[in-house]
């Protein structure tokens, strides 16, 4: 980890370990059906981007962007697309979300399980639930 927190050795390596995986599932490709290179592309190349994503909160946009570029060329080889073709809604049809909406998700997820007492008691006692708004009264 670096100095700054800016995460960017990590993202570096994990872009390069994505696109090596990657590549070697294009190398498959034509052997799967596009339900078996989607669960493929998810168990090791989404998984590592999903792992941890909360800490991304606050980096740079320029490495918000690796992210993305790594999120875009494993739609690309689900959908059987080439490198320069256009996604369109290729990631709304596979039903993911681009990285800075899985991040700021991720953090959503955690505050709600931490209310709602499905998180680990450290994380309980950050949050504290306080209605807001008017509440009827009978």
């Amino acid at each position: 980890m670096d100095n700054k927190l800016s995460f960017e050795n990590h993202i570096i390596e994990l872009k390069k370990n994505c696109f090596r995986t990657l590549r070697n599932i294009r190398k498959i490709r034509f052997l799967l059906t596009t339900d078996q290179t989607k669960t493929i592309v998810n168990s090791l190349v989404v998984s590592c981007l999903d792992y941890c994503n909360g800490l991304f909160y606050g980096v740079s946009e320029k490495m918000l962007y690796q992210l993305q570029l790594i999120q875009n060329a494993a739609a690309k080889t689900v959908m059987c697309k080439n490198k320069f073709d256009h996604m369109n809604d290729d990631l709304k049809r596979l039903h993911w979300l681009d990285i800075r909406k899985r991040v700021i998700f991720k953090l959503a997820l955690i505050a709600h399980k931490s209310i709602m007492g499905l998180a680990p008691e450290c994380l309980q006692r950050m949050f504290t639930y306080s209605p807001h708004g008017r509440t009827r009264s009978p």
